[in-house]
């Protein structure tokens, strides 16, 4: 039989690219740690990154304030800090499938809004930080409602927008923040994946996807418990965000349900490079991919 082989030159290149590879990541951190004072350094190395199951145990002893009643994008923002700290491959690709699902959720909502209620991103507005929304909005008690200018709002009295420069730049930031803050954010771990060698068939793997899944569902688990009692898989109230109507929680579930939905059956169904053995369960498939997953999440 006939086999290729390659060139010299064809071997120097591959040496020399095996070179670059090897050493990018001693000059990276060499950079980075001459960044720090020098009696720091060796304490930084010995505890950066931190194993991904320490930091998730720090997580529950933050303030209560930066986790209930706290919207889905800061659980969001909060596991991004996560894998600031852990730099774990496998959190990343969490956080990719969950960015994207809060996007479409987010924007699928506040394009509901606009068209039923011919309202364009108040639920923004109105969910900015109150240093900004006092420049923005002015709140009027429910009996002030009846005149034109004023919207009234479920479960609150009415409000005006700010005919104000003021109001305006705050209006400015809010889509600042939220571009910053939804899309760019999950768009940068998408960049570090792919710059790491990682392709979309990594991130739309069972373990990522029941995972990222999950996480959405504990939010709203707590949140249903802690204002009312009772245990729900989809939370629905006024406790968390400020709303004109309940409706939007309806139509962001519904478009995360597709995007996930939509993975599972394309998983299911669709997906032709199967990995692991035609002749296993899909219970064994499923147990023996979570394991590989997990076993090699400090990789790619």
């Amino acid at each position: 039989m006939c086999r290729f082989r390659p060139s010299s030159d064809d071997s120097l290149s591959s040496n020399a690219n095996e070179v670059n590879a090897n050493h990018s990541a001693p000059q990276t951190k060499t950079i980075t740690s001459s960044l720090l004072p020098p009696s720091i350094q060796p304490l930084i190395s010995a505890i950066f990154p931190l194993p991904l199951p320490l930091a998730l145990t720090l997580l529950p002893f933050l303030p209560t304030s930066s986790y209930l009643n706290r919207g889905y994008t800061v659980w969001f923002h909060l596991f991004s800090l996560t894998y600031l700290l852990t730099r774990n491959s496998f959190l990343r690709k969490i956080l990719i499938l969950q960015g994207t699902g809060i996007c479409l959720g987010w924007y699928a909502a506040i394009v509901n809004e606009w068209y039923c209620d011919g309202m364009f991103c108040h639920t923004l507005y109105r969910n900015m930080p109150e240093g900004m929304i006092r420049y923005m909005i002015q709140q009027l008690p429910v009996d002030d409602a009846a005149t034109t200018t004023v919207i009234a709002a479920e479960g609150s009295g009415g409000y005006i927008f700010l005919d104000t420069y003021s109001a305006y730049a705050m209006i400015a930031l809010s889509h600042v923040l939220d571009t910053l803050g939804h899309p760019i954010l999950a768009y940068a771990f998408y960049r570090i994946h792919m710059s790491n060698g990682g392709t979309i068939r990594d991130i739309l793997t069972w373990p990522v996807v029941v995972s990222a899944w999950h996480i959405s569902r504990v939010w709203s688990l707590v949140h249903s418990y802690y204002n009312t009692g009772v245990f729900s898989l989809w939370y629905v109230g006024h406790d968390v965000y400020v709303l004109n109507n309940l409706d939007s929680y309806v139509v962001a579930y519904v478009w995360e349900g597709m995007l996930f939905g939509g993975v599972a059956f394309w998983k299911l169904f669709l997906e032709n490079d199967r990995t692991v053995d035609a002749t296993k369960t899909k219970k064994e498939e499923f147990a023996s991919v979570l394991w590989n997953e997990f076993a090699r999440c400090e990789g790619r």
